[in-house]
């Protein structure tokens, strides 16, 4: 295992630093303090020692582990993992500034080519890679957070925790297909992909309620993997969404409606996902999601809460607060690539 080392890096979304600056200092006052900082990625001195798997946590932290320090260029890298005990390691290497809908093609190439070239110098110095597959809690990464046009990049390693983001810097490789009603497409790929719902089958067959559904572009993400979808909305629905039909019987039904009329004869026997993405305070979708979720029993809620209001953002443990006292399972809570001023809540059993 590496050494304890004092420093710690954190990335989050372009214009998020100051609510993780904001969130760590009330989740970790006097620990850490902020030292090095470009936009989407924040470095943290300790003022005391860490254990090596030391995880930090918080909404607004995307990817965060010990901090190797700046890399000028690749060959740096592996001698600096070999120092340690680490011989064998997941590479996720990834872009410092990446868009927040989707990255090109051109770039995720460069990002390709380059954990090439690094996973062959670790080779090299006795270090092995596992297979390039989602973590599993307990094994150790190397991340490589890449600079924009250029091979320097920060290095850091970090143990995959139970609730960490399988995916290098927590960026699905998501495009928004053309006939995608709206990038609520994007935020709801994301968010199956931050709990490893998008194997071919893993939703397939199952059902959602689904609140704040217009014009369409979440259910337009679950009708594709197999879910039908009831969608709560007064707006309008995209036709792509409402004329969408496959050989499964996968359908989606509009209750142009609002959530707190949803009654029980609206709905089948068995709900399997109730999603949220309405455009309310977070107390009031709490409280609306709250009494369907006592009815509908649904065993994988995602809830988006708009923080429009940077001052809610200190609200956000009352959130989390209410929202365990009705999740089917335990409680995670983060900042989405795809999310702007809003948070996403998960739970599952």
């Amino acid at each position: 295992m590496p050494a304890p080392a004092p420093f710690l890096y954190t990335t989050c979304n372009v214009g998020s630093e100051a609510s993780l600056k904001a969130d760590i200092a009330r989740s970790y006052p006097g620990l850490l303090t902020p030292a090095f900082m470009r936009p989407g990625l924040i470095t943290w001195k300790a003022t005391k020692a860490l254990p090596p798997d030391f995880t930090l946590r918080g909404v607004f932290a995307r990817t965060t582990g010990t901090s190797l320090g700046l890399c000028r260029r690749l060959t740096e890298i592996a001698p600096k993992v070999a120092e340690g005990e680490l011989r064998l390691l997941h590479v996720h290497v990834f872009p410092r500034l990446a868009p927040e809908d989707e990255a090109a093609e051109a770039e995720w190439q460069r990002i390709d080519a380059l954990r090439t070239e690094v996973a062959e110098g670790l080779s090299a110095e006795g270090v092995a890679l596992h297979p390039q597959r989602d973590p599993n809690v307990g094994e150790w990464i190397l991340d490589l957070i890449v600079e924009p046009d250029s091979e320097q990049c920060l290095a850091g390693l970090r143990c995959h925790s139970a609730g960490g983001h399988p995916l290098p810097g927590g960026l699905p490789r998501v495009t928004l297909p053309p006939d995608a009603p709206s990038r609520a497409f994007l935020k709801m790929e994301q968010a199956l992909a931050r709990q490893g719902l998008t194997g071919e089958k893993a939703l397939a067959g199952l059902t959602a309620l689904e609140l704040g559904c217009a014009p369409g572009g979440a259910s337009f993400s679950l009708l594709n993997r197999g879910v039908s979808v009831i969608g709560v909305d007064t707006g309008a629905m995209d036709e792509h969404v409402l004329r969408f039909t496959n050989t499964e019987g996968v359908r989606f039904t509009h209750l142009q409606t609002t959530a707190g009329a949803v009654s029980s004869q609206h709905l089948p026997p068995k709900i399997d996902l109730l999603i949220s993405d309405m455009n309310l305070a977070p107390p009031i979708v709490l409280k609306y999601v709250e009494a369907l979720q006592r009815r509908v029993r649904a065993r994988i809620l995602i809830i988006t809460l708009k923080l429009n209001d940077r001052s809610l953002e200190a609200k956000i443990p009352l959130y989390l607060k209410h929202f365990a006292q009705f999740a089917p399972g335990p409680v995670t809570a983060t900042q989405l690539a795809a999310n702007r001023r809003e948070i996403c809540l998960f739970s599952q059993t």
